[in-house]
């Protein structure tokens, strides 16, 4: 069995990627599993639990029912109980995402599943894990459309009073997530996704995606509106119908021309050896293959 994992900061298009691989007829996505337990204890708003199905939650979604079924015959766990994000509970973490991949495996039928998860530190566990062969994808976003997407969350000072994430902040959690994905997979295979160039260029993006994971791109992948879908997690593109791509620039109205200068140089830190990769061995950088460690 086969793990994609998909690596990234917040609003870089993690979801629309995810949908695409979805779309695959040998590969099956579920979204953000590191959020799978709160969605199965119901610890999220009411209106976040429908499951992307269609089923009022994914306590009463039968892809869902049947995995959780498979998890507690194997381990005594049901989805609510399984541990996905303690990962200082390296025994439980470990045999409780053995079980959960394949019970994900064998209710799909598919041998390759996608976790959206984003999360350095998810990943990082299953990597050290000897069951799991996984690829990672580095997804990596133009750092203005990044921040800006990210600047609409407000952070909570007061319970009634919010105010826009800092700049500042966020060029810092831009710069730092991304070395931390690169350090992490730089030594070990791994593929490369931009999303403005998936969403130029999607067919030709997911063809050279499809073949570093060892498939053939499918023209479905470009209707990846219409498959069935259990997503955990994601914005809102994950319940939608429609397949229309629209590259997503608000940011070239949205900050002032120091704002932008100002992004461009705080975030080279995180893009640097990225940078000085592309221009070293540019053929290695576009389109999207397997990297054997070392400089993307």
């Amino acid at each position: 069995m086969k793990i994609i994992f998909i690596a990234s900061l917040s609003h870089s298009g993690s979801t629309l990627l995810d949908l695409m691989l979805n779309a695959h007829p040998e590969v099956v996505s579920v979204g953000e599993l590191k959020q799978l337990g709160r969605f199965a204890r119901q610890e999220k708003a009411s209106r976040r639990l429908r499951c992307t199905c269609g089923a009022d939650s994914i306590l009463t979604c039968d892809f869902w029912t049947r995995v959780s079924e498979l998890t507690e015959a194997a381990i005594g766990r049901t989805i609510a109980e399984l541990n996905v994000e303690d990962y200082a509970e390296t025994e439980s973490f470990d045999r409780d995402n053995v079980a959960l991949f394949q019970a994900i495996s064998a209710v799909a039928e598919k041998r390759y599943v996608v976790d959206s998860s984003k999360q350095v530190a998810r990943l990082a566990r299953l990597l050290e894990n000897p069951a799991f062969d996984v690829l990672p994808i580095f997804l990596l976003r133009n750092p203005k459309g990044q921040i800006c997407s990210s600047r609409k969350i407000p952070v909570r000072l007061t319970k009634k009073q919010k105010t826009p994430t800092s700049l500042v902040r966020l060029i810092g959690n831009y710069v730092r997530t991304n070395r931390e994905i690169y350090d992490l997979v730089k030594d070990r295979p791994y593929a490369m996704v931009r999303y403005e160039e998936l969403v130029q260029s999607p067919e030709s993006v997911l063809t050279s995606l499809m073949q570093a994971i060892g498939l053939t791109f499918d023209p479905c992948q470009l209707q990846w509106a219409k498959p069935a879908r259990h997503n955990v997690g994601g914005n809102g593109m994950r319940r939608g119908s429609s397949s229309e791509l629209k590259l997503d620039e608000r940011w070239r109205d949205h900050f002032t021309l120091p704002q932008k200068l100002a992004i461009d140089i705080g975030t080279l830190p995180g893009r640097y050896p990225l940078l000085r990769a592309q221009l070293t061995n540019p053929r290695r950088q576009s389109p999207p293959k397997v990297h054997d460690g070392g400089s993307p």
